[in-house]
């Protein structure tokens, strides 16, 4: 077992990350919009993507398409959040993805060489008319060795992520607000 001291933890998790928007809509289509949410849609996410991909081009080594929320687990659906959770070696240029068909499979998975991550999604009300939407990533590594190995790949990739999902919530709060 790692000592807390071997790295800086947030709570249960190693790393975390929160970002939240206010959105004129219903907790259900607030849901149904990020469901049905593309990464492609977004002019800036596809350089991005393209940038994540280049260390597998140069090295000419297996590079995994881009991740969109289908290639995450769904954990937990209510009426007012969604839980999706993903497990792998996300430094590799492949990301090290394993797959899970269910919560259960997903959660009694106990392979100490990669890293897990967890996004929720949840809604609650805020203002008159206006409910909030937070998303939550945290990522979770078993080992000192995964947290040595995941810790300059979140160095790195953690701006450019909290920029995207800061431009995921306002898509989504256009599409919802659209359709009000």
């Amino acid at each position: 077992m790692r000592s807390k001291s071997a790295h800086t933890s947030i709570g249960p998790f190693d790393f975390s990350e929160r970002h939240s928007i206010l959105i004129h809509a219903l907790p259900g289509t607030i849901l149904n919009c990020i469901q049905h949410y593309r990464l492609d849609e977004d002019a800036l996410i596809r350089p991005a993507l393209y940038l994540r991909g280049l260390p597998a081009r140069l090295l000419r080594s297996p590079s995994a398409p881009p991740l969109e929320l289908q290639d995450f687990t769904l954990l937990s659906e209510t009426d007012r959040s969604l839980a999706y959770g993903l497990k792998g070696a996300f430094w590799q240029t492949d990301y090290g993805l394993h797959r899970f068909d269910t919560p259960m499979a997903f959660l009694g998975d106990r392979d100490a060489s990669v890293a897990t991550l967890i996004l929720s999604f949840v809604t609650g009300p805020a203002t008159e008319g206006r409910m909030r939407l937070v998303t939550q990533t945290h990522v979770l590594c078993p080992t000192p060795h995964v947290w040595r190995r995941f810790l300059p790949y979140w160095l790195v990739i953690r701006p450019v992520s909290g920029l995207l999902r800061r431009r995921m919530l306002s898509q989504i709060k256009a599409r919802c607000e659209r359709g009000v």
